[in-house]
């Protein structure tokens, strides 16, 4: 497995469990908001009444999509290069979902096979020497949070591929979703 990989899944991992600690423990009142288990709404969300522009960090490329009304919550950047923002939209989980399946492969972006559970999605992607990886968490009905977290560069094994996307086949799934 590549080590910028290795980094990626560790960092997103760890910000799992650095959310979840926060919600058992109480947080404190600057702390980000944290995911708890709820139904994701299966009914439309309200629409804002107006879209709010998001200053997104330097570190987020700008040609990968970004979902309108997002909050910034936290950003993190690693010594070798991994960069994380945690963010959150007025959003259900089915939405968000929809949005990176529809909006990613639109900016030229390749996605992998990623995971999806009931309060839990996740879509890695990959486009020339980016390789990212959006983590979505239905927050309430209609509050998902968000994180997303990229790196540039090549994997270090040869002829590796992409560590982000299989380099066989996909499985025998017939769903062209990146959710299993």
């Amino acid at each position: 497995m590549d080590g910028m990989l290795r980094a990626l899944v560790g960092v997103m991992a760890a910000l799992t469990v650095s959310t979840s600690v926060t919600a058992c423990s109480g947080g404190s009142s600057g702390a980000a908001p944290t995911p708890t288990l709820t139904t994701p709404s299966i009914s439309p969300c309200p629409k804002p009444a107006h879209t709010t522009t998001t200053k997104w960090p330097a570190s987020v490329p700008a040609g990968i999509p970004k979902p309108p009304n997002a909050h910034i919550v936290k950003t993190e950047s690693t010594t070798d290069g991994l960069h994380i923002v945690q963010f959150t939209t007025p959003t259900s989980l089915r939405d968000g979902v929809i949005f990176v399946v529809d909006k990613l492969p639109k900016a030229g972006y390749t996605l992998g096979r990623g995971d999806a559970e009931a309060n839990e999605a996740d879509a890695p992607f990959v486009s020339n020497n980016l390789r990212g990886l959006y983590r979505l968490f239905s927050n309430e009905p209609c509050q998902t949070l968000w994180l997303l977290a990229t790196a540039s560069g090549t994997p270090t094994s040869p002829g590796s591929g992409s560590p982000l996307l299989p380099t066989h086949s996909p499985s025998g799934s017939s769903s062209p979703l990146p959710f299993g």
